[in-house]
């Protein structure tokens, strides 16, 4: 919904979903302030009887006034669409801030004390929040708290729940989930139980979000949701974690009396909670050493002598009991959890898109589609993921050995960078240009691949100099090798080696170095992504399953034979990336899936979205390009490296055209004589041409070290247009345009913080139609060429990989699955009509999308010359995406015992 308008708020950007709805920040054009707008889900608007609970609640809301809390400005509702309007806060939740694990004891309690004044001043008025979490807490950069969704679960609740099982029964129901019953961690056992509710409810939840605040640490966990809800209903909170810090001891009461689980027997009020807070605060109030007592001492020593005696025999009885027994080993659990709609992880960029934190709590995703990626965090005991801010618009992270930071690609600026999760700017650490990551050692670098053709270095955690950690044997054809991960002791690492070409991983090869004598080894022929397993095994990855085999960490030698041990995991064969980690506890995740191999096909498909294939075979085709007289096909082919082919359409005859195995996207002259690409040739990735006969070699066009993609040739043949990103500051990003006579200086025509890119020429040579995100999300633009000139806005509700009919006469783009089409006319002046949908369909976007990633814009699709039909590219199985992770606990458990059944059936090895 970025840059739409409802009523007059105009949306800028998505801060977060929920259960109730998706957040924005938005504009109230009227005031010309920021709002916070919620847009409730269809189904909550739609019911009536919710709808108006949830408008008497809103405004019983709408009537507190108080620092604390986040107002409600109104309800109201736009198109059929419901939204509340509430105030902005800027900051971060507490539960990011927690991120990096608990606050200082005293911000802890001044804390505590706002979020107390605000419950205090609701609970005064008859409300009860009911669904209190740190994710509802927002903490400027002041220090100021607000508390968020006050009451408003309530509004939108389906019924009562008479007991646990059918408790557990509604949160794992996703179109209720954290409506009715809050976030489980932080319920009350009344409210786990489903009985009335009232403000002692809020007093155990603020109880829990002190506790966590103080330690870092839930106070009920558990790996599934019934565990936690046993712990809440059955066990005491852990009190060791307070122990060890300098929480005072009053406070430490405090916390015991919130977690009562009788309601009757718990604090009172929440005032109560606050005044202690603010006396422990102001030092008015001291908790001293009970006065000696000789007699009572003297009792109480021969007492807790008899007792330890007492305490000591159980124990050795205990010790006794245990060690005769066998020790059952730690549960096995399975869950899985579905993308939000609409929501897929595509296999076409070079990260993992799966990293567990180093402390095994949290398990970072991201999804990128459609474009660009959302970076999700999900805490295991949580139940479900949330988009993390540190990570919008960049690449997928990975944490720190201490937990505290994570390292970031940052497509937009080639930049690898590291971000403090406790807040500050982004910190460069080196240049890229494709990151194929990697590992963050504890001796302080960073352990990674930068670019398609390249070896593993190393990078100073702080940033600096590249340090070479493998060497390319070019007498083995090593192209690449990627996918470092360090082994137990950072000692030694693993890394793949492709040796058949850039993206063909069918016979790649893992193999282990010693970082101390240099020295290598193979480890496993025929697999990719290695990853160790604390059950003392190699997982690896191949034609979309994962494998196992036993493994000496310390020797460097396998020490048995690879078994299959889960299928159905979403992988690349071309990239040789696996979706799937291991945590150092030894969970699984992975997104449930298949293998990937590029193969897609090749379709017409008319103004009204019916399709023909090509008679051509399955292949990798990327980036289709006709000529200018409609005769001939340039299309650019993987596998098992990259190419440009030309298919002629009467013959059906396929040619290659480059035979360098490193061209990308074709486009060509007006007279049909050459083809420009991308090309590998002198070393960096620059544009080149060569006759499309074939007839002679091909040629560099640019000379600098950036990344440049073809776009566009005007009419007359004189400019070339190329989009452009600078590695670090060496070249400025954006739209250029290249002289194709003379010294073939290039300059730039848009240069912006924004992606931008896709420039193409209109066919009468005086406007350039692009894709740019500055409005916050991807839209076509028209600009007049040479300039200067007005700037339209061409597309609405977003936009990408704009092109031309041949006639001038409408301008074509892409939004995710829907092809649009502008009637426009140039002359005398530029006007654009209003966008029409002429089609949806699952079609190819290739391995990067206009404006998804900066200056990685090329266009993967085509309009035929009379423009009726358009050449589309689909994957030959529609299945190469995954919408679903699947998470198992204590995976390395169940592989211990499945390698040892397969040793004990030796002829059931594959």
């Amino acid at each position: 919904m970025i840059g739409q308008t409802l009523g007059h708020y105009r949306i800028e950007e998505e801060l977060g979903a929920g259960g109730m709805g998706v957040v924005y920040r938005a504009i109230d054009t009227k005031l010309g302030r920021s709002v916070a707008i919620k847009v409730l889900r269809p189904e909550f608007s739609q019911d009536r009887d919710r709808a108006v609970r949830f408008d008497r609640e809103a405004r019983v809301l709408a009537s507190v006034n108080h620092a604390n809390i986040a107002a409600i400005h109104g309800l109201e509702e736009s198109g059929g669409v419901a939204f509340l309007v509430m105030e902005y806060v800027p900051g971060r939740t507490l539960d990011e801030r927690l991120f990096a694990g608990p606050l200082p004891v005293r911000e802890a309690m001044a804390i505590g004390v706002q979020i107390a004044e605000a419950l205090e001043a609701a609970h005064e008025r008859g409300i009860v929040h009911r669904d209190l979490k740190p994710a509802n807490i927002k903490v400027t950069d002041e220090g100021n708290v607000k508390v968020l969704d006050f009451g408003l679960a309530k509004a939108l609740e389906v019924g009562p729940v008479s007991n646990v099982a059918e408790t557990v029964s509604k949160v794992a129901d996703p179109t209720v989930q954290g409506l009715i019953l809050g976030t489980v961690p932080y319920m009350s056992p009344e409210q786990a139980c489903g009985k009335p509710l009232d403000a002692r409810t809020d007093i155990w939840s603020f109880g829990c979000v002190l506790y966590e605040t103080l330690t870092g640490k839930r106070v009920f966990k558990g790996e599934t949701t019934t565990e936690v809800l046993a712990g809440i209903l059955e066990r005491e909170p852990d009190w060791e974690p307070l122990e060890r810090t300098a929480v005072p001891g009053n406070i430490r009461q405090l916390l015991k009396r919130c977690f009562q689980k009788d309601p009757r027997s718990r604090l009172r009020s929440i005032g109560d909670a606050r005044l202690e807070l603010e006396d422990t605060l102001a030092g008015r109030l001291t908790v001293p050493t009970p006065p000696a007592d000789r007699r009572g001492a003297r009792t109480r020593t021969l007492a807790g002598l008899a007792a330890g005696l007492l305490i000591g025999a159980v124990a050795a009885g205990l010790w006794a009991w245990r060690s005769a027994r066998p020790v059952a080993p730690p549960r096995v659990a399975r869950l899985s959890f579905d993308l939000p709609q609409g929501s897929r992880i595509v296999p076409r960029w070079t990260g993992n898109g799966l990293t567990f934190s180093r402390d095994s709590k949290t398990l970072l995703y991201g999804v990128n589609f459609p474009p660009p990626v959302v970076v999700h965090a999900r805490r295991i005991d949580e139940l479900d993921g949330k988009p993390m801010p540190e990570a919008k618009g960049l690449g997928n992270p990975l944490y720190s050995p201490d937990n505290r930071s994570l390292l970031i690609p940052d497509f937009t600026k080639r930049l690898l960078v590291k971000v403090s999760l406790s807040g500050g700017a982004p910190v460069p650490i080196a240049p890229f240009d494709m990151p194929f990551y990697g590992d963050w050692g504890a001796d302080g670098y960073i352990y990674w691949t930068t670019s398609l053709i390249s070896a593993v270095v190393r990078t100073p955690e702080s940033g600096g100099k590249n340090e070479p950690v493998t060497e390319l044997d070019p007498g083995k054809e090593e192209r690449t090798h990627r996918f470092a991960s360090l082994l137990p002791g950072g000692k030694a690492l693993m890394f793949t080696v492709a040796s058949g070409g850039i993206d063909s991983y069918d016979d790649a090869r893992i193999e282990a170095i010693d970082l101390v004598t240099k020295k290598r080894k193979v480890l496993v022929q025929g697999g990719t992504f290695a990853r160790y397993s604390p059950s003392g095994h190699i997982v690896y990855a191949r034609a979309g399953s994962l494998y196992a085999v036993p493994f000496d960490y310390r020797a460097l030698e396998v020490t048995g034979t690879p078994v299959k041990v889960v299928d159905g995991v979403l992988m690349s064969i071309n990239i040789g990336v696996a979706y799937f980690d291991i945590s150092p506890a030894g969970d699984l995740a992975y997104a449930a899936g298949t293998a990937e191999n590029g193969e897609r096909i090749l379709h017409w498909v008319d103004r009204k979205g019916n399709a023909t294939a090509l008679p051509l075979p399955p292949r990798s085709y990327l980036n289709p390009r006709i000529s200018p007289d409609g005769k001939t096909l340039a299309v650019e082919v993987e596998g098992p490296n990259h190419d440009v082919y030309s298919y002629d359409f009467d013959r059906a005859v396929m040619s290659r055209i480059t035979n360098d195995g490193t061209s990308h996207g074709p486009i060509w002259s007006p007279d049909g004589k050459r083809i420009a690409f991308r090309s590998w040739i002198g070393g960096k990735m620059s544009l080149a041409w060569m006759p499309a006969d074939r007839s002679g070699p091909a040629e560099l066009l640019g000379n600098v070290p950036a990344w440049q993609s073809a776009v566009s040739f005007s009419p007359d043949g004189k400019y070339l247009s190329f989009d452009q990103v600078g590695f670090g500051s060496a070249a400025e990003e954006g739209i250029w345009i290249m002289p194709l006579t003379g010294d073939r200086q290039p300059r730039p025509v848009t240069t912006s913080k924004f992606p931008v890119g896709a420039g193409k020429f209109s066919p009468d040579g005086k406007w350039l139609v692009y894709c740019s995100q500055e409005s916050g999300k991807a839209e076509i633009y028209a600009q007049q060429w040479p300039g200067p000139g007005p700037k339209l806005q061409v597309s609405s509700e977003g936009g990408m990989d704009p092109m031309w009919r041949r006639d001038g006469k409408e301008i074509f783009y892409r939004n995710a699955t829907k092809l649009m089409a502008v009637p426009v006319n140039t002359q005398p002046s530029f006007q654009a009509g209003r966008p029409q949908l002429l089609w949806e369909g699952e079609y190819n976007y290739g391995l990067s999308s206009s404006c998804g990633l900066k200056g990685a814009t090329i266009t993967s699709y085509d309009v035929s010359l009379d423009g009726q039909r358009f050449l589309m590219i689909k994957d030959h199985d529609k299945n190469m995406y995954s919408t679903k992770i699947v998470l198992v606990m204590n995976w390395a458990e169940e592989l211990k015992q499945l390698m040892a059944e397969k040793d004990r059936k030796p002829d059931s090895r594959p």
